[in-house]
Protein backbone atom coordinates (compact mmCIF):
# COMPACT_ATOMS: atom_id res chain seq x y z
CA UNK A 1 0.00 0.00 0.00
CA UNK A 2 1.34 3.41 -0.94
CA UNK A 3 2.30 5.75 1.85
CA UNK A 4 0.64 9.20 2.15
CA UNK A 5 3.92 10.81 1.16
CA UNK A 6 4.05 8.76 -2.03
CA UNK A 7 0.44 9.60 -2.89
CA UNK A 8 1.11 13.27 -2.40
CA UNK A 9 4.15 13.02 -4.67
CA UNK A 10 2.20 11.27 -7.42
CA UNK A 11 -0.71 13.74 -7.31
CA UNK A 12 1.20 16.91 -6.52
CA UNK A 13 -0.63 18.70 -9.35
CA UNK A 14 -4.09 17.91 -7.99
CA UNK A 15 -3.79 17.48 -4.21
CA UNK A 16 -3.46 20.17 -1.57
CA UNK A 17 -3.52 18.60 1.89
CA UNK A 18 -4.67 21.21 4.42
CA UNK A 19 -5.75 18.75 7.11
CA UNK A 20 -3.98 19.15 10.49
CA UNK A 21 -1.02 16.77 10.83
CA UNK A 22 -1.42 13.77 13.06
CA UNK A 23 0.78 13.09 16.04
CA UNK A 24 3.13 10.75 14.18
CA UNK A 25 3.79 13.20 11.42
CA UNK A 26 4.31 16.00 13.92
CA UNK A 27 6.85 13.92 15.81
CA UNK A 28 8.65 13.00 12.61
CA UNK A 29 8.91 16.63 11.54
CA UNK A 30 10.55 17.86 14.65
CA UNK A 31 8.16 17.94 17.60
CA UNK A 32 6.64 21.07 19.15
CA UNK A 33 8.67 23.71 17.32
CA UNK A 34 7.97 22.19 13.92
CA UNK A 35 4.29 21.85 14.75
CA UNK A 36 3.98 25.55 15.61
CA UNK A 37 5.69 26.56 12.40
CA UNK A 38 3.43 24.22 10.43
CA UNK A 39 0.33 25.69 12.04
CA UNK A 40 1.48 29.17 11.00
CA UNK A 41 1.84 27.98 7.41
CA UNK A 42 -1.63 26.41 7.51
CA UNK A 43 -3.32 29.64 8.68
CA UNK A 44 -2.49 31.69 5.61
CA UNK A 45 -3.39 28.73 3.41
CA UNK A 46 -6.75 28.32 5.14
CA UNK A 47 -7.33 32.06 4.71
CA UNK A 48 -6.66 31.89 0.97
CA UNK A 49 -8.97 28.90 0.51
CA UNK A 50 -11.75 30.13 2.82
CA UNK A 51 -15.12 30.56 1.13
CA UNK A 52 -16.06 33.24 3.68
CA UNK A 53 -13.04 35.37 2.83
CA UNK A 54 -13.67 34.91 -0.88
CA UNK A 55 -17.28 36.01 -0.48
CA UNK A 56 -16.24 39.07 1.50
CA UNK A 57 -13.67 40.04 -1.15
CA UNK A 58 -16.22 39.65 -3.95
CA UNK A 59 -18.76 41.71 -2.01
CA UNK A 60 -16.22 44.50 -1.59
CA UNK A 61 -15.31 44.33 -5.28
CA UNK A 62 -18.97 44.62 -6.24
CA UNK A 63 -19.37 47.61 -3.95
CA UNK A 64 -16.44 49.36 -5.64
CA UNK A 65 -17.66 48.60 -9.18
CA UNK A 66 -20.80 50.59 -10.13
CA UNK A 67 -21.36 48.46 -13.22
CA UNK A 68 -21.89 45.44 -10.94
CA UNK A 69 -24.39 47.11 -8.60
CA UNK A 70 -27.09 44.60 -9.54
CA UNK A 71 -24.96 41.67 -8.34
CA UNK A 72 -24.68 42.87 -4.76
CA UNK A 73 -26.47 41.00 -2.03
CA UNK A 74 -27.82 44.32 -0.71
CA UNK A 75 -28.43 46.07 -3.99
CA UNK A 76 -30.80 48.64 -2.55
CA UNK A 77 -32.73 50.78 -5.01
CA UNK A 78 -34.78 52.77 -2.47
CA UNK A 79 -32.73 55.08 -0.26
CA UNK A 80 -32.21 58.61 0.92
CA UNK A 81 -29.98 60.61 -1.46
CA UNK A 82 -26.65 61.11 0.31
CA UNK A 83 -25.92 64.66 -0.82
CA UNK A 84 -28.89 66.71 0.35
CA UNK A 85 -28.33 70.44 0.20
CA UNK A 86 -30.50 72.77 2.23
CA UNK A 87 -32.14 74.54 -0.70
CA UNK A 88 -33.36 71.24 -2.18
CA UNK A 89 -34.47 69.76 1.13
CA UNK A 90 -38.09 70.54 0.28
CA UNK A 91 -37.83 68.33 -2.81
CA UNK A 92 -37.34 65.30 -0.53
CA UNK A 93 -40.27 66.10 1.74
CA UNK A 94 -43.45 64.10 1.25
CA UNK A 95 -46.71 65.98 1.19
CA UNK A 96 -49.49 63.48 1.74
CA UNK A 97 -48.36 59.90 2.36
CA UNK A 98 -45.25 58.09 3.61
CA UNK A 99 -44.45 55.02 1.50
CA UNK A 100 -41.60 52.87 2.71
CA UNK A 101 -39.56 53.25 5.92
CA UNK A 102 -37.74 56.56 5.51
CA UNK A 103 -40.64 59.01 6.04
CA UNK A 104 -42.61 56.83 8.43
CA UNK A 105 -42.05 59.20 11.36
CA UNK A 106 -43.22 62.36 9.57
CA UNK A 107 -46.10 64.06 11.37
CA UNK A 108 -49.14 65.82 10.01
CA UNK A 109 -49.55 63.72 6.86
CA UNK A 110 -53.14 63.27 5.60
CA UNK A 111 -52.58 59.49 5.23
CA UNK A 112 -50.77 58.00 8.25
CA UNK A 113 -50.56 54.25 8.78
CA UNK A 114 -53.98 53.92 10.39
CA UNK A 115 -55.56 55.81 7.47
CA UNK A 116 -54.27 53.11 5.09
CA UNK A 117 -56.33 50.38 6.73
CA UNK A 118 -59.57 51.31 4.86
CA UNK A 119 -57.69 50.87 1.58
CA UNK A 120 -56.90 47.29 2.51
CA UNK A 121 -60.50 46.78 3.58
CA UNK A 122 -61.69 48.12 0.24
CA UNK A 123 -59.63 45.52 -1.62
CA UNK A 124 -61.07 42.81 0.63
CA UNK A 125 -64.67 43.85 -0.01
CA UNK A 126 -64.49 44.91 -3.67
CA UNK A 127 -61.65 42.78 -5.07
CA UNK A 128 -61.77 39.66 -2.86
CA UNK A 129 -58.28 40.21 -1.45
CA UNK A 130 -57.02 37.21 0.50
CA UNK A 131 -54.78 38.91 3.07
CA UNK A 132 -53.35 35.64 4.40
CA UNK A 133 -52.40 34.50 0.93
CA UNK A 134 -50.80 37.84 0.16
CA UNK A 135 -48.80 37.92 3.39
CA UNK A 136 -47.62 34.37 2.69
CA UNK A 137 -46.44 35.49 -0.75
CA UNK A 138 -44.60 38.40 0.86
CA UNK A 139 -42.95 36.04 3.34
CA UNK A 140 -41.72 33.86 0.49
CA UNK A 141 -40.15 36.92 -1.20
CA UNK A 142 -39.15 38.66 2.03
CA UNK A 143 -35.38 38.60 1.54
CA UNK A 144 -35.55 39.77 -2.07
CA UNK A 145 -37.94 42.59 -1.20
CA UNK A 146 -35.84 43.71 1.76
CA UNK A 147 -32.76 43.91 -0.46
CA UNK A 148 -34.46 46.68 -2.44
CA UNK A 149 -33.99 49.02 0.53
CA UNK A 150 -30.64 50.61 1.23
CA UNK A 151 -29.13 50.13 4.67
CA UNK A 152 -26.28 52.63 4.53
CA UNK A 153 -25.10 54.30 7.70
CA UNK A 154 -27.12 57.45 6.98
CA UNK A 155 -30.27 55.42 6.40
CA UNK A 156 -29.94 52.84 9.16
CA UNK A 157 -31.56 54.95 11.87
CA UNK A 158 -34.60 55.75 9.75
CA UNK A 159 -35.10 52.22 8.42
CA UNK A 160 -34.02 50.09 11.38
CA UNK A 161 -37.47 49.74 12.95
CA UNK A 162 -39.19 48.52 9.80
CA UNK A 163 -36.43 46.56 8.07
CA UNK A 164 -35.05 44.64 11.04
CA UNK A 165 -38.41 43.48 12.38
CA UNK A 166 -40.12 40.89 10.20
CA UNK A 167 -43.62 41.77 11.40
CA UNK A 168 -43.12 45.52 10.95
CA UNK A 169 -41.63 44.94 7.50
CA UNK A 170 -44.55 42.81 6.30
CA UNK A 171 -47.08 45.24 7.76
CA UNK A 172 -45.38 48.14 5.97
CA UNK A 173 -45.47 46.30 2.62
CA UNK A 174 -49.10 45.30 3.13
CA UNK A 175 -50.38 48.80 3.96
CA UNK A 176 -48.30 50.66 1.39
CA UNK A 177 -49.08 48.24 -1.45
CA UNK A 178 -52.80 48.46 -0.72
CA UNK A 179 -52.64 52.25 -0.73
CA UNK A 180 -50.71 52.37 -4.02
CA UNK A 181 -53.03 49.96 -5.79
CA UNK A 182 -56.28 51.60 -4.64
CA UNK A 183 -54.94 55.11 -5.29
CA UNK A 184 -53.93 54.01 -8.79
CA UNK A 185 -57.42 52.61 -9.39
CA UNK A 186 -58.90 55.98 -8.40
CA UNK A 187 -56.41 58.29 -10.13
CA UNK A 188 -55.44 56.35 -13.23
CA UNK A 189 -56.90 57.15 -16.63
CA UNK A 190 -56.42 53.57 -17.74
CA UNK A 191 -59.47 51.31 -17.86
CA UNK A 192 -60.16 49.06 -14.89
CA UNK A 193 -62.78 46.69 -16.25
CA UNK A 194 -65.47 46.07 -18.82
CA UNK A 195 -68.90 47.68 -18.78
CA UNK A 196 -70.59 44.86 -16.84
CA UNK A 197 -67.90 44.94 -14.17
CA UNK A 198 -68.16 48.73 -13.92
CA UNK A 199 -71.92 48.53 -13.41
CA UNK A 200 -71.54 45.89 -10.71
CA UNK A 201 -68.82 47.89 -8.99
CA UNK A 202 -70.90 51.08 -9.11
CA UNK A 203 -73.83 49.22 -7.54
CA UNK A 204 -71.65 48.17 -4.60
CA UNK A 205 -70.25 51.61 -3.83
CA UNK A 206 -70.84 52.44 -0.19
CA UNK A 207 -70.13 55.23 2.22
CA UNK A 208 -66.59 54.02 3.04
CA UNK A 209 -65.62 53.93 -0.63
CA UNK A 210 -67.01 57.44 -1.11
CA UNK A 211 -64.91 58.73 1.79
CA UNK A 212 -61.74 57.15 0.40
CA UNK A 213 -62.40 58.47 -3.09
CA UNK A 214 -62.98 62.03 -1.84
CA UNK A 215 -59.87 61.91 0.36
CA UNK A 216 -57.69 60.73 -2.52
CA UNK A 217 -59.24 63.26 -4.91
CA UNK A 218 -58.57 66.11 -2.49
CA UNK A 219 -54.86 65.24 -2.23
CA UNK A 220 -54.43 63.80 -5.74
CA UNK A 221 -51.62 66.14 -6.85
CA UNK A 222 -49.62 65.62 -3.66
CA UNK A 223 -50.06 61.84 -3.80
CA UNK A 224 -48.77 61.71 -7.37
CA UNK A 225 -45.66 63.69 -6.44
CA UNK A 226 -45.08 61.56 -3.34
CA UNK A 227 -45.16 58.44 -5.53
CA UNK A 228 -42.17 59.87 -7.47
CA UNK A 229 -39.90 60.69 -4.51
CA UNK A 230 -36.85 58.41 -4.66
CA UNK A 231 -36.83 57.55 -0.96
CA UNK A 232 -40.63 57.20 -0.76
CA UNK A 233 -40.98 53.87 -2.55
CA UNK A 234 -41.81 50.22 -2.00
CA UNK A 235 -40.73 47.40 -4.32
CA UNK A 236 -43.01 47.24 -7.33
CA UNK A 237 -42.95 43.46 -7.07
CA UNK A 238 -45.03 43.77 -3.88
CA UNK A 239 -47.70 45.75 -5.76
CA UNK A 240 -47.82 43.11 -8.51
CA UNK A 241 -48.14 40.37 -5.92
CA UNK A 242 -51.04 42.28 -4.37
CA UNK A 243 -52.86 42.55 -7.70
CA UNK A 244 -52.38 38.82 -8.25
CA UNK A 245 -53.87 38.16 -4.81
CA UNK A 246 -57.13 39.97 -5.73
CA UNK A 247 -59.26 37.57 -7.83
CA UNK A 248 -62.02 40.14 -8.14
CA UNK A 249 -59.73 42.79 -9.62
CA UNK A 250 -60.47 42.87 -13.35
CA UNK A 251 -57.89 44.94 -15.21
CA UNK A 252 -57.90 45.57 -18.95
CA UNK A 253 -54.21 46.49 -18.84
CA UNK A 254 -51.10 45.43 -16.92
CA UNK A 255 -50.49 46.82 -13.46
CA UNK A 256 -47.64 48.92 -14.88
CA UNK A 257 -50.00 50.66 -17.30
CA UNK A 258 -52.51 51.24 -14.50
CA UNK A 259 -49.89 53.02 -12.39
CA UNK A 260 -48.55 55.01 -15.34
CA UNK A 261 -52.08 56.22 -16.01
CA UNK A 262 -51.83 58.29 -12.83
CA UNK A 263 -49.13 60.47 -14.41
CA UNK A 264 -50.61 61.10 -17.86
CA UNK A 265 -51.25 64.72 -16.90
CA UNK A 266 -47.67 65.29 -15.67
CA UNK A 267 -44.78 66.58 -17.77
CA UNK A 268 -42.58 65.35 -19.30
CA UNK A 269 -44.93 63.41 -21.51
CA UNK A 270 -44.46 59.75 -22.30
CA UNK A 271 -41.82 58.62 -24.76
CA UNK A 272 -42.94 54.97 -24.71
CA UNK A 273 -46.49 53.75 -24.99
CA UNK A 274 -47.27 50.68 -22.94
CA UNK A 275 -45.03 48.67 -20.61
CA UNK A 276 -45.90 45.60 -22.68
CA UNK A 277 -43.04 46.66 -24.98
CA UNK A 278 -40.53 46.67 -22.11
CA UNK A 279 -39.11 43.33 -23.21
CA UNK A 280 -39.84 41.66 -19.88
CA UNK A 281 -38.10 44.37 -17.87
CA UNK A 282 -38.68 44.21 -14.13
CA UNK A 283 -39.27 47.58 -12.49
CA UNK A 284 -37.87 48.23 -9.03
CA UNK A 285 -40.44 50.81 -7.96
CA UNK A 286 -42.83 53.46 -9.27
CA UNK A 287 -40.08 56.03 -9.94
CA UNK A 288 -38.20 53.47 -12.04
CA UNK A 289 -41.37 52.80 -14.04
CA UNK A 290 -41.98 56.54 -14.51
CA UNK A 291 -38.38 57.09 -15.64
CA UNK A 292 -38.61 54.22 -18.14
CA UNK A 293 -41.78 55.69 -19.67
CA UNK A 294 -40.29 59.17 -20.15
CA UNK A 295 -36.88 58.51 -21.69
CA UNK A 296 -36.39 57.66 -25.39
CA UNK A 297 -35.77 54.05 -26.28
CA UNK A 298 -32.22 52.96 -27.19
CA UNK A 299 -30.73 56.41 -26.53
CA UNK A 300 -28.63 58.03 -23.79
CA UNK A 301 -27.40 54.64 -22.54
CA UNK A 302 -23.69 54.58 -23.49
CA UNK A 303 -21.93 56.94 -21.12
CA UNK A 304 -18.84 59.07 -21.61
CA UNK A 305 -16.50 60.54 -19.02
CA UNK A 306 -17.72 62.90 -16.29
CA UNK A 307 -18.14 66.49 -17.37
CA UNK A 308 -15.61 67.77 -14.82
CA UNK A 309 -12.93 65.50 -16.37
CA UNK A 310 -13.43 66.59 -19.99
CA UNK A 311 -10.46 68.25 -21.66
CA UNK A 312 -11.92 71.66 -22.37
CA UNK A 313 -9.98 73.91 -24.73
CA UNK A 314 -11.71 77.17 -23.87
CA UNK A 315 -13.51 78.42 -20.82
CA UNK A 316 -16.56 79.24 -23.00
CA UNK A 317 -16.87 75.55 -23.86
CA UNK A 318 -17.21 74.44 -20.23
CA UNK A 319 -21.00 74.38 -20.53
CA UNK A 320 -23.37 73.96 -23.40
CA UNK A 321 -23.42 77.29 -25.32
CA UNK A 322 -26.25 79.61 -24.37
CA UNK A 323 -29.08 80.45 -26.74
CA UNK A 324 -27.73 83.94 -27.51
CA UNK A 325 -24.28 82.60 -28.40
CA UNK A 326 -25.82 79.99 -30.66
CA UNK A 327 -27.91 82.62 -32.39
CA UNK A 328 -24.77 84.67 -33.09
CA UNK A 329 -23.41 81.53 -34.77
CA UNK A 330 -26.42 81.25 -37.12
CA UNK A 331 -28.19 78.48 -35.19
CA UNK A 332 -31.95 78.64 -35.65
CA UNK A 333 -34.15 77.18 -32.94
CA UNK A 334 -37.10 75.11 -34.03
CA UNK A 335 -39.75 73.67 -31.73
CA UNK A 336 -40.21 69.96 -32.30
CA UNK A 337 -43.66 68.88 -33.37
CA UNK A 338 -45.64 67.09 -30.63
CA UNK A 339 -46.48 64.36 -33.13
CA UNK A 340 -42.82 63.66 -33.90
CA UNK A 341 -40.78 60.89 -32.32
CA UNK A 342 -38.80 63.47 -30.32
CA UNK A 343 -39.69 63.16 -26.64
CA UNK A 344 -39.78 65.93 -24.06
CA UNK A 345 -36.25 65.01 -22.98
CA UNK A 346 -34.63 64.78 -26.40
CA UNK A 347 -32.93 67.40 -28.59
CA UNK A 348 -31.59 67.28 -32.13
CA UNK A 349 -28.90 69.36 -33.87
CA UNK A 350 -28.56 69.46 -37.64
CA UNK A 351 -25.70 71.02 -39.64
CA UNK A 352 -24.26 70.60 -43.12
CA UNK A 353 -20.72 71.56 -44.16
CA UNK A 354 -22.03 73.43 -47.23
CA UNK A 355 -24.67 75.41 -45.33
CA UNK A 356 -23.71 78.23 -42.94
CA UNK A 357 -26.94 77.85 -40.94
CA UNK A 358 -27.62 75.05 -38.41
CA UNK A 359 -30.92 74.01 -36.85
CA UNK A 360 -31.48 72.92 -33.26
CA UNK A 361 -34.78 71.14 -32.67
CA UNK A 362 -36.01 71.33 -29.09
CA UNK A 363 -39.11 69.87 -27.49
CA UNK A 364 -41.48 72.25 -25.81
CA UNK A 365 -40.38 72.59 -22.19
CA UNK A 366 -43.35 72.93 -19.84
CA UNK A 367 -42.35 74.36 -16.45
CA UNK A 368 -44.90 73.88 -13.69
CA UNK A 369 -44.81 74.13 -9.93
CA UNK A 370 -43.91 70.44 -9.67
CA UNK A 371 -41.23 70.42 -12.40
CA UNK A 372 -38.30 70.94 -10.02
CA UNK A 373 -39.40 68.07 -7.76
CA UNK A 374 -39.95 65.61 -10.63
CA UNK A 375 -36.68 66.42 -12.41
CA UNK A 376 -34.72 66.35 -9.17
CA UNK A 377 -35.90 62.85 -8.27
CA UNK A 378 -35.25 61.62 -11.82
CA UNK A 379 -31.72 63.05 -11.56
CA UNK A 380 -31.20 61.32 -8.21
CA UNK A 381 -32.36 58.02 -9.71
CA UNK A 382 -29.97 58.34 -12.68
CA UNK A 383 -27.11 59.45 -10.46
CA UNK A 384 -27.04 56.08 -8.71
CA UNK A 385 -28.21 53.78 -11.51
CA UNK A 386 -26.81 55.35 -14.69
CA UNK A 387 -25.03 52.11 -15.62
CA UNK A 388 -28.34 50.28 -15.89
CA UNK A 389 -30.80 53.00 -16.93
CA UNK A 390 -28.77 55.68 -18.74
CA UNK A 391 -28.65 59.42 -18.09
CA UNK A 392 -31.22 61.00 -20.39
CA UNK A 393 -32.61 63.43 -17.80
CA UNK A 394 -29.08 64.38 -16.75
CA UNK A 395 -28.18 65.28 -20.33
CA UNK A 396 -31.44 67.23 -20.78
CA UNK A 397 -30.87 69.31 -17.63
CA UNK A 398 -27.21 69.93 -18.55
CA UNK A 399 -28.22 71.24 -21.99
CA UNK A 400 -31.02 73.41 -20.63
CA UNK A 401 -28.67 74.84 -18.02
CA UNK A 402 -26.27 75.83 -20.78
CA UNK A 403 -28.97 77.29 -23.06
CA UNK A 404 -30.48 79.41 -20.27
CA UNK A 405 -27.55 81.44 -19.00
CA UNK A 406 -29.36 84.78 -18.62
CA UNK A 407 -32.94 86.12 -18.81
CA UNK A 408 -32.39 87.20 -22.42
CA UNK A 409 -31.89 83.54 -23.36
CA UNK A 410 -35.18 82.61 -21.73
CA UNK A 411 -36.94 85.47 -23.51
CA UNK A 412 -35.70 84.34 -26.91
CA UNK A 413 -36.63 80.68 -26.34
CA UNK A 414 -40.01 81.77 -25.07
CA UNK A 415 -40.61 83.67 -28.32
CA UNK A 416 -39.59 80.62 -30.31
CA UNK A 417 -42.22 78.58 -28.46
CA UNK A 418 -39.69 76.34 -26.72
CA UNK A 419 -40.43 77.49 -23.17
CA UNK A 420 -44.06 77.25 -22.10
CA UNK A 421 -44.74 78.76 -18.68
CA UNK A 422 -46.86 81.60 -17.38
CA UNK A 423 -46.10 81.48 -13.64
CA UNK A 424 -42.32 81.94 -13.73
CA UNK A 425 -40.34 84.91 -14.92
CA UNK A 426 -37.30 84.60 -17.15
CA UNK A 427 -34.94 85.10 -14.20
CA UNK A 428 -36.75 82.37 -12.24
CA UNK A 429 -36.39 79.94 -15.15
CA UNK A 430 -32.65 80.59 -15.28
CA UNK A 431 -32.35 80.04 -11.52
CA UNK A 432 -34.40 76.82 -11.74
CA UNK A 433 -32.18 75.13 -14.32
CA UNK A 434 -29.03 76.49 -12.71
CA UNK A 435 -30.01 74.83 -9.44
CA UNK A 436 -30.89 71.58 -11.21
CA UNK A 437 -27.68 71.79 -13.24
CA UNK A 438 -25.65 71.74 -10.04
CA UNK A 439 -26.84 68.15 -9.58
CA UNK A 440 -25.20 67.15 -12.89
CA UNK A 441 -21.67 68.29 -12.01
CA UNK A 442 -19.42 65.26 -11.97
CA UNK A 443 -22.13 62.98 -13.37
CA UNK A 444 -21.38 60.73 -16.32
CA UNK A 445 -23.13 62.05 -19.41
CA UNK A 446 -24.26 60.03 -22.44
CA UNK A 447 -22.30 59.96 -25.65
CA UNK A 448 -25.19 61.79 -27.35
CA UNK A 449 -24.39 64.81 -25.20
CA UNK A 450 -20.73 64.79 -26.23
CA UNK A 451 -21.58 64.26 -29.91
CA UNK A 452 -23.94 67.25 -29.92
CA UNK A 453 -21.43 69.37 -28.00
CA UNK A 454 -18.72 68.56 -30.56
CA UNK A 455 -21.05 69.29 -33.50
CA UNK A 456 -21.99 72.67 -32.00
CA UNK A 457 -18.32 73.50 -31.38
CA UNK A 458 -17.40 72.68 -35.00
CA UNK A 459 -20.26 74.81 -36.28
CA UNK A 460 -19.30 77.75 -34.10
CA UNK A 461 -15.70 77.43 -35.27
CA UNK A 462 -16.61 78.29 -38.89
CA UNK A 463 -16.15 81.96 -39.73
CA UNK A 464 -18.96 81.91 -42.30
CA UNK A 465 -21.46 80.84 -39.61
CA UNK A 466 -20.31 83.65 -37.33
CA UNK A 467 -20.54 86.18 -40.17
CA UNK A 468 -24.01 85.00 -41.17
CA UNK A 469 -25.27 85.07 -37.59
CA UNK A 470 -23.81 88.54 -36.99
CA UNK A 471 -25.31 89.87 -40.22
CA UNK A 472 -28.76 88.64 -39.31
CA UNK A 473 -28.55 89.99 -35.76
CA UNK A 474 -27.32 93.39 -36.97
CA UNK A 475 -29.69 93.95 -39.87
CA UNK A 476 -32.59 91.75 -38.81
CA UNK A 477 -32.64 91.88 -34.99
CA UNK A 478 -36.35 91.09 -34.97
CA UNK A 479 -38.65 89.17 -37.32
CA UNK A 480 -40.72 92.33 -37.64
CA UNK A 481 -37.76 94.04 -39.31
CA UNK A 482 -37.75 91.45 -42.06
CA UNK A 483 -41.52 91.77 -42.41
CA UNK A 484 -41.20 95.55 -42.65
CA UNK A 485 -38.52 95.30 -45.35
CA UNK A 486 -40.61 92.87 -47.35
CA UNK A 487 -43.64 95.16 -47.04
CA UNK A 488 -41.60 98.20 -48.10
CA UNK A 489 -40.19 96.32 -51.08
CA UNK A 490 -43.68 95.27 -52.04
CA UNK A 491 -44.97 98.85 -51.84
CA UNK A 492 -42.12 100.13 -54.03
CA UNK A 493 -41.67 97.43 -56.62
CA UNK A 494 -45.16 96.00 -57.04
CA UNK A 495 -46.75 99.26 -58.36
CA UNK A 496 -43.77 99.77 -60.68
CA UNK A 497 -44.10 96.24 -62.01
CA UNK A 498 -47.82 96.65 -62.51
CA UNK A 499 -47.26 99.92 -64.39
CA UNK A 500 -44.71 98.22 -66.61
CA UNK A 501 -47.07 95.36 -67.35
CA UNK A 502 -49.95 97.74 -68.21
CA UNK A 503 -47.66 99.76 -70.53
CA UNK A 504 -46.54 96.62 -72.34
CA UNK A 505 -50.09 95.38 -72.71
CA UNK A 506 -51.19 98.79 -74.14
CA UNK A 507 -48.33 98.77 -76.60
CA UNK A 508 -49.15 95.22 -77.75
CA UNK A 509 -52.80 96.15 -78.17
CA UNK A 510 -51.91 99.16 -80.34
CA UNK A 511 -49.67 97.00 -82.50
CA UNK A 512 -52.43 94.45 -82.99
CA UNK A 513 -54.97 97.17 -83.95
CA UNK A 514 -52.53 98.75 -86.38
Amino acid sequence: MDTPIAMAAENHHHLIDIAPPDAATATATGGGGGKGEGEGDKKWLRKLTSATVNTAVLRGLIARTPMLWYLGERSGTIFRPCARRERVEVLHTVRAVAIGPFHRGDRGLPFPDDAKLPFMRYLQDQCDLDVDRYVAALCAERDRLRDEFSTDADDAAAAETYLDSEDAFLEMLLLDSCFLLVASLMLSRAGTGDDADSVARAASINRDYFILHMAVAQHADDIKLDMLVLENQVPFAAVKLLAASCPGLKLRCPVEELVLGCFDDLCPRRARRGPGHAGGEQFHHVLHLFHWSRVPDDKYLVLSTPRKLLRIKKESERLFPCATELRRSAVWFRRASPSSSCSDLDMCFWRHPAVPVAVMSLPRVHVHEYTAAVLHNLLAFEKHFYWAHGACVTAHVARMEGLLRCPQDATMLRRRGVLATTRRSDAELVALFRELGAETVGARLPDEYGVMLDAVARHRGRWVSGWCGGFVLHFFPSPWVAVSLVAAAALIFVPAMLQTVYTMLGYLQQQSNG
